[in-house]
């Protein structure tokens, strides 16, 4: 009498749990490159309708698939990507800025949410959140990789004014062959050394990476101005490399892909602070001399992006 009732809720488990996965077959079959998403004023969270949206989807070996479409009243948004692509980006222009959301998995189903704000001409009083310099040394030439994080305080777009840009980066005196990896699009550098930006500085923070080089000649002495306040400087220098300067506190040395790298620091550095570097630990040129290019650059990117917060996590 117990065993019936028992293999009939067992039979009714089991049938539960193959409707529920037919069911989700089926679902993810219906959604699969399907991008949902809503686009909202990032200063009141409002919905914004009628506005234009691209949603981009990209693959690895393949062709992108780009869809426009237009959000509602309530500013949702949907889209099918056909054929589907494993990762997609979506784009909306909000007086005259471009806002991005992505890259995203298309296994990620839920809706996403782009924040868009007002423009202006008015220069909010931007500053540096973090700035973090890896030196390399290279037959004759220091190789410096930078992240530089600026900070928009207000809640309103930067767009320029003038046409003198958005912002500007001080580098290390002497710079050469400046190269904007991710993060800026620079119309150059100005008499005073500057990189000078020209993308809009939303609200909140924004990251540009560049590499360049200076000129190695023995025991140097580089000097690097801030430009903006900055909360955060971080010098790294792989050896042989030594950096010394009265502005940097030593907070650590560690052994990355086989070699000692120094990581000093400096906090709340006023706009018109000079950092004299002496850089010390050059080896002659030599035909043979080792290049760490390859090597380091892959330390560059652990030291930058992980070490610092691993440390104050520690």
């Amino acid at each position: 009498m117990v065993a019936e009732p028992l293999a009939a809720r067992r039979s009714w488990r089991t049938a539960a749990v193959v409707v529920a996965a037919v069911v989700l077959w089926a679902w993810a079959g219906a959604h699969a490159g399907t991008v949902r998403g809503r686009v909202v004023h990032g200063q009141t969270g409002r919905p914004v309708g009628g506005l234009e949206v691209r949603v981009l989807g990209m693959e690895a070996g393949k062709p992108s698939v780009e869809v426009v479409t237009r959000t509602d009243s309530r500013g949702t948004f949907q889209v099918r990507l056909e054929p589907a692509r494993r990762t997609h980006v979506v784009q909306a222009t909000y007086q005259g800025v471009t806002y991005t959301a992505g890259p995203r998995p298309a296994s990620d189903p839920s809706p996403l949410t782009l924040r868009v704000f007002e423009a202006t001409r008015q220069a909010p009083a931007l500053w540096v959140s973090r700035r973090a310099l890896l030196l390399e040394q290279d037959d004759g030439w220091f190789v410096v990789r930078e992240v530089v994080v600026v900070h928009n305080p207000s809640p309103r777009t930067y767009v320029g004014s003038g046409g003198e840009g958005t912002w500007r980066v001080p580098l290390l005196v002497g710079a050469e062959a400046v190269q904007v990896v991710r993060g800026m699009v620079p119309a150059g550098v100005d008499p005073d050394g500057s990189l000078v930006d020209t993308l809009p500085v939303q609200p909140g923070d924004r990251a540009a990476v560049l590499v360049y080089r200076v000129r190695a000649r023995g025991p140097s002495l580089l000097q690097l101005r801030t430009g903006l306040p900055t909360a955060s400087l971080d010098v790294f220098a792989a050896e042989p490399l030594q950096v010394r300067s009265e502005l940097l506190e030593v907070r650590q040395t560690r052994r990355l892909a086989g070699r000692a790298v120094t990581w000093r620091a400096a906090r709340d550095l006023a706009a018109d602070a000079v950092l004299i570097l002496t850089v010390e630990g050059v080896p002659a040129r030599s035909p043979g001399a080792e290049r760490l290019a390859s090597v380091l650059l892959a330390v560059g990117a652990v030291v930058f992006v992980a070490w610092p917060w691993w440390a104050r996590r520690g």
